[in-house]
């Protein structure tokens, strides 16, 4: 039918050796505050070693070499719904992140199954908490192309 992908599937070259370990020890620290969050939700029922991991791991797939050609290749319609700024553990001021959701501008210009959908004012944490409309929006929209046999 469709797909929606949610502030994720960027191709972007974001992930170096440095980051790596600031990303290591981050969730290092976070450990302690984890069991905590469990119950509200917040957290996964992972330690802080297999969240880093999961991070680092997605950090390497989504650079350009590895994630573009797939992108290039979805023949399905796929809304994108970007949130804004930062979010744990990166910088502030989320200029960083802002550059690797620009990097889905020239995705969706090479293939035209693609669209950004929607640009949200919440961060990539709350996204789904705050901004569900824009995210069911999109989900309508795919379903709508579908029922009209693209």
């Amino acid at each position: 039918m469709g797909a929606v992908l949610v502030d994720g599937a960027q191709p972007s070259d974001w992930m170096s050796e440095a980051l790596e370990q600031r990303m290591r020890k981050l969730f290092r620290r976070l450990n302690w505050f984890m069991p905590l969050l469990r119950p509200t939700g917040l957290t996964p029922r992972m330690n802080a070693e297999q969240m880093a991991n999961v991070n680092i791991e997605l950090g390497w797939l989504a650079r350009e070499r590895e994630l573009g050609p797939v992108l290039d290749n979805i023949t399905i319609p796929t809304r994108y719904v970007l949130a804004s700024g930062a979010s744990l553990g990166s910088r502030r001021d989320g200029d960083g992140q802002e550059r690797i959701r620009a990097d889905v501008d020239p995705v969706a210009a090479r293939n035209p199954n693609i669209k950004i959908s929607a640009k949200v004012a919440s961060n990539h944490g709350a996204i789904l908490k705050k901004d569900f409309r824009a995210v069911a929006g999109a989900v309508r929209e795919v379903a709508a192309l579908d029922r009209a046999g693209r």
